[in-house]
Formats: C-alpha cells, structure tokens, sequence
C-alpha cells in the first residue's frame, strides 16, 4: 500500500522539451534528411574496453554501407577507437560521419529521425522508444526488458553478424508491425503525481 506506480519522469522531460526538440537544427547542419541514416553510440567499458567487442562493432559499422551513419563519439571511445587504428577506418568509409559528442535537444532530434538507432546507452533505449524508431542494443542485456518484450528493442550484444542481419532487416524494409502503441512509462505526469502523493501522505 506504500508503492505507487506513476510512470517515468525522463518521459515527462522529453514531452517538456520536445518542442525544443523539434525546432532544433542539427539536421540541416549536417545536411540530414529524415529516414535517410541511422546513429550510433557507444561508450560502455564492456565493448569499448573489450578488443574483440570493438572491433566487431566497427565492423559492422563498415559493412552497413547502404545508409549513412551518423556518430556522436565519446571522448573515452574516440581514444580507443584510434589506440586500435580503428578511428581512421570509419572515418575514410565514406558512410560513416563522425561528429562531437552532441547536447540532449540535438541527440534527440538525430534520434527523433534516424531510421534505427545502434546504441549500448541505457537511456537512449528508452528515448528511441518514446521516438518511434527502433533500436539495436549493443549489450548482451538490458534494464528496459519491456522495450525488447513490445518488439522496439533488439538484443545483439558485440556480435557483428547478429548487428548486420538486425540492422538490414530494418533498413531494408518497410517493418509491418508497430511496436510503439503501448503506453510502457506513464502519460507524462510521473513528477505530477509523486508530488500529489508526497502531498498526500
């Protein structure tokens, strides 16, 4: 009787925000269109620290040829992207953009309109959701079972074939299922409610 469930308050930050969101002009900076490329991020120790793991990852990257991919690369990823020789890879690809690490209104608006988002982030799995565009987790396990559950959200860990058959199945095809009806987090008024309950109390 003292648990309440009232929904997500980064889902109540993202409605504040996004007409922020929307107006934000990061697409026409880097001459974007919507549904045109797709994003990745990653900066976990387990794939960025992991030989084995980040250079499947860029592999994968390399061979996803068909479409643009943007990529906001963290410091620590970018050190050890070019520790490895691996940095100038993708950045003479050709298909790989590699950009500074990018403020909330300008990641989500990338988000917003990628066609698939390939991220080991906890919270941008469940940005993409409240987004609508589907996202590829490059870790073994994830805290947002929900998302996989509804058919957002896809598992592949640092496995390159598993990336590449996920990511084409995506781009390469108009997805027929909508996983994104389900109201996973609340309505947006998490903050609202836990101040009635404290209130209350």
């Amino acid at each position: 009787e003292k648990i309440f469930r009232v929904g997500d308050t980064m889902y109540d930050v993202l409605l504040q925000h996004r007409p922020i969101i929307e107006k934000n002009q990061i697409l026409d900076r880097l001459n974007l269109e919507k549904d045109e490329y797709a994003i990745i991020t990653t900066h976990r120790q387990e794939n960025v620290d992991n030989e084995k793991n980040i250079n499947n990852i860029v592999e994968a990257i390399l061979g996803l040829n068909a479409i643009n991919i943007i990529f906001p690369i963290h410091p620590r990823t970018e050190d050890k992207l070019k520790q490895m020789g691996l940095y100038e890879k993708l950045r003479k690809s050709g298909h790989v953009l590699i950009v500074p690490p990018v403020g909330y209104h300008e990641m989500l608006k990338l988000i917003m309109n990628s066609k698939v988002l390939l991220t080991d982030s906890g919270g941008m799995q469940k940005e993409a959701y409240w987004l609508k565009t589907r996202c590829i987790t490059l870790r073994d396990t994830t805290e947002w079972v929900e998302t996989v559950e509804v058919g957002a959200n896809i598992l592949v860990g640092a496995n390159k074939e598993a990336i590449l058959m996920e990511a084409n199945r995506i781009l390469g095809a108009e997805v027929e299922d909508n996983p994104f009806v389900e109201t996973l987090y609340g309505d947006g008024n998490a903050a609202k409610k836990i101040i009635k309950i404290i209130k209350n109390s």
